[in-house]
């Protein structure tokens, strides 16, 4: 359930991600670009069938939404990327589904920091349920109680999510309210009435959450013109501690809600894990797929930026990755806001297409490939 201002930036329903389910390219499109660079339909259908059986399972589709094709946009082995078949396959390996449901709730999630002592959470100012709640934070039970809170000046910036969700499906970012329209203001620019807003929070079944807006700092907020930046981090939780395996920074545009990369215009950035600079920033899928180190709204380069308190960051990721030692692969969001790193949720697993898409090069390297073997994976890996 997408949760939109009015007037913001719309998409198709093909747009919007559905877990497990293959991306939605336009193949004939796309073939023009893609045969030739291999010698031909039938020599790309022979490679992309290979693929397709390798260690990576790469679908056909797969292939051409990374632009495989393209060898000085994407000069990394063909073999060691990874389609969403394997993806499945390796988090099934590297992960306890049970653990999915800690990870996927955000109230857990985050009471879990907490009671480790990890204070650099977003701050829950609301919780719209019929039975749950939070120390704190204001229970939500009818649309009343939500109308009451959202007419609330105090509770500006605010952002609300499914506690469940995933995606940033949902997601509302309001900035401000108007008392004499009764309406709030997103981040996008768009207006919308209280009343519906309500509405449509309590009609969500799994809940939702409503924390304190987080602000970016000056250096860096300065590129996406004030918005928010959230660092996706991939952890490898192994027998000798957390290894952080890559990085990549999201950057949303003006028109969008959130900063995830299935948001069309929205950028992501490569992150040298020695430095925190941003190596490379990529856009689009497929044939739209282009490397592009301006911001399109600022006129700002992302390319050669370092992420503030990059060593923070790197810290905070590792002292947070072993209280779920049943998620052995972890995808973190983490937001760079004026206060430093702030965890904002944990993936079970995650989306290995945003690294692979980000850094031009396949997941399944020679340390990938080391920790899939130490927690048992049986099958074929590159090497």
């Amino acid at each position: 359930m997408e949760l939109a201002l009015a007037n913001s930036r719309p998409y198709g329903a093909d747009a919007v991600p559905i877990a497990g389910k293959l991306p939605t390219v336009d193949i004939r499109a796309a073939l023009p670009h893609a045969a030739p660079t291999l010698g031909g339909l039938m020599r790309l259908l022979v490679s992309t069938y290979r693929l397709s059986r390798g260690p990576g399972r790469l679908m056909p589709v797969e292939f051409l939404q990374h632009r495989l094709w393209d060898r000085e946009l994407m000069p990394g082995d063909r073999a060691r990327f990874v389609g969403l078949a394997a993806q499945s396959l390796f988090h099934r390996t590297t992960c306890d589904y049970g653990w999915r449901a800690v990870a996927d709730d955000k109230l857990i999630a985050q009471a879990t920091l907490s009671a480790a002592g990890i204070a650099a959470v977003p701050e829950i100012t609301g919780v719209a349920h019929p039975t749950r709640g939070l120390d704190g934070a204001a229970a939500l039970r009818s649309i009343d109680d939500v109308v009451v809170f959202l007419r609330d000046p105090s509770q500006y910036p605010l952002v609300a999510k499914p506690i469940d969700g995933v995606f940033s499906v949902g997601v509302i970012h309001a900035v401000s309210v108007d008392p004499a329209s009764d309406t709030i203001r997103g981040v996008t620019g768009a207006t919308v009435p209280i009343p519906a807003v309500a509405a449509r929070i309590l009609d969500y079944r799994g809940g939702y959450l409503i924390q304190r807006a987080l602000l970016p700092p000056t250096e860096l907020g300065r590129v996406p013109g004030g918005r928010l930046c959230t660092v996706r981090v991939l952890v490898l939780l192994t027998d000798a501690g957390p290894v952080i395996h890559r990085a990549a920074l999201k950057i949303p545009i003006r028109v969008n809600e959130a900063d995830n990369y299935w948001r069309e215009g929205n950028r992501l950035g490569a992150i040298d894990l020695a430095t925190g600079e941003v190596t490379r920033v990529m856009t689009g899928k497929a044939t739209s797929l282009r490397r592009d180190p301006i911001h399109p709204d600022t006129g700002c380069a992302i390319e050669g930026v370092t992420v503030p308190d990059w060593n923070d960051l790197r810290s905070l990721v590792t002292r947070a990755a072993p209280l779920f030692p049943g998620i052995r692969t972890q995808s973190w969001d983490v937001a760079i806001t004026d206060h430093g790193p702030i965890l904002l949720e944990l993936n079970w697993g995650g989306d290995l297409y945003l690294h692979q898409i980000a850094h031009g090069a396949g997941v399944l390297d020679d340390a990938f490939c080391s920790h899939l073997r130490a927690c048992g994976f049986q099958g074929r890996l590159p090497g």
